[in-house]
């Protein structure tokens, strides 16, 4: 964990790259090594049962999850994460890590198995690829307005309304941003 994972990263207006305009993405690890997270109000792809059928994963009769799958990021978008409550992490299942803030993510197979089959998740979402930072880009880029980092909220990563959530965030988030910036990276 680093002071800026889990947490957001909203696009500061108007951010003038056309992968993350208006984006709210869930900064999932940030380091030394560079940062990495899913924008979390990415266009819509397909239902979680699309993605299924997708993968030749047999539903059983007793599947009740729903969700979508959005683009989460321009790398790797032949890739979907599902993202779920870290309360309703299907137990034994390898290949799933707490993001943090409640949220546990996935990419495995067995975890899309597991919910075909039953093992419910009240609330997932699905996204196709992810969003990456190389070694100190992502503290260049806020340095330089492009992204205000607010506190991660489980609420908003499953909020019903993606096409408002930026909005919605970017208001909250109010004047704190500045003092959040300065305390997390320092000043230019």
């Amino acid at each position: 964990m680093s002071r800026l994972a889990p947490g957001l990263l909203l696009a500061a207006p108007p951010l003038g790259d056309p992968n993350f305009e208006r984006s709210v993405v869930l900064l999932a690890a940030h380091g030394d090594d560079g940062a990495f997270g899913w924008v979390i109000n990415g266009s819509h792809l397909m239902s979680i049962g699309d993605l299924l059928r997708r993968v030749d994963v047999q539903v059983g009769p007793n599947m009740r999850t729903s969700g979508v799958v959005r683009t989460g990021g321009p790398v790797g978008s032949e890739q979907v994460w599902l993202l779920y409550r870290t309360s309703e992490k299907p137990p034994g299942l390898e290949d799933q890590f707490d993001v943090g803030c409640g949220i546990t993510a996935s990419n495995s197979r067995s975890v899309l198995d597991s919910l075909a089959q039953g093992n419910e998740l009240t609330e997932v979402l699905g996204v196709a690829g992810y969003a990456g930072w190389g070694p100190s880009q992502l503290e260049d880029e806020i340095r330089q307005g492009a992204w205000l980092p607010a506190d991660a909220d489980v609420s908003v990563l499953f909020s019903n309304d993606p096409e408002t959530l930026w909005l919605r965030a970017y208001e909250r988030l109010g004047t704190s941003a500045i003092a959040f910036t300065t305390r997390v990276v320092g000043s230019a």
